[in-house]
């Protein structure tokens, strides 16, 4: 009995970093059927995501990705004029490191100084938040989720809530149809 509880552990410990490892982040993010009709890619502010050129540098962030245990991440991002619309996901070797890597985006969120960011929580994946603020072509609007080991977010200038949160959920169910 005691072997096969051995061995279950060592089975999980290693596959859950490895099964991590073999989803492509970018098969997570909104991809260009999914934005609204003239919104173009961005091809400079899109791409994958590592580990060394988020943290740039920074010794911090390298230790607090190391600590989550961040494996990599997508981001797409799209343009209609004066609009934007970005997609991000950050692939976790466990649910604990995107519960801890949301915790950390919500505080830094609270500490933005973005007058008039409201937030609210929001029905998708867990621990869903919305924050927006302004009106019009103004209008800041970003929801932030998890789902099991995936972070991902939606960040929108110039486009109000209601369609923020309907591009957040069809990415939430692309996240969800390819991580279990």
């Amino acid at each position: 009995m005691r072997a096969h509880v051995v061995v279950s552990v060592f089975f999980l410990l290693v596959a859950v970093p490895a099964s991590a490892a073999e989803i492509d982040p970018k098969s997570l993010a909104l991809h260009q059927r999914d934005v609204p009709p003239g919104f173009v890619l961005d091809r400079d502010a899109s791409g994958p995501r590592t580990n060394e050129s988020e943290a740039s540098g920074d010794r911090c962030a390298r230790a607090l990705f190391k600590r989550w245990g961040r494996v990599s991440g997508y981001q797409t991002e799209y343009k209609r004029q004066e609009a934007t619309l970005t997609s991000r996901v950050d692939l976790f070797r466990t649910s604990r490191g995107a519960e801890l890597f949301i915790a950390y985006i919500v505080e830094e969120a609270k500490k933005s100084g973005i007058k008039g960011l409201r937030r609210s929580p929001v029905r998708i994946g867990a621990g869903g938040w919305f924050y927006g603020g302004g009106s019009g072509s103004s209008a800041i609007g970003f929801v932030v989720w998890r789902h099991t080991r995936v972070f991902a977010g939606v960040v929108a200038l110039g486009i109000p809530r209601t369609p923020i949160l309907a591009l957040a959920r069809a990415q939430q169910r692309r996240i969800a149809a390819a991580v279990s």
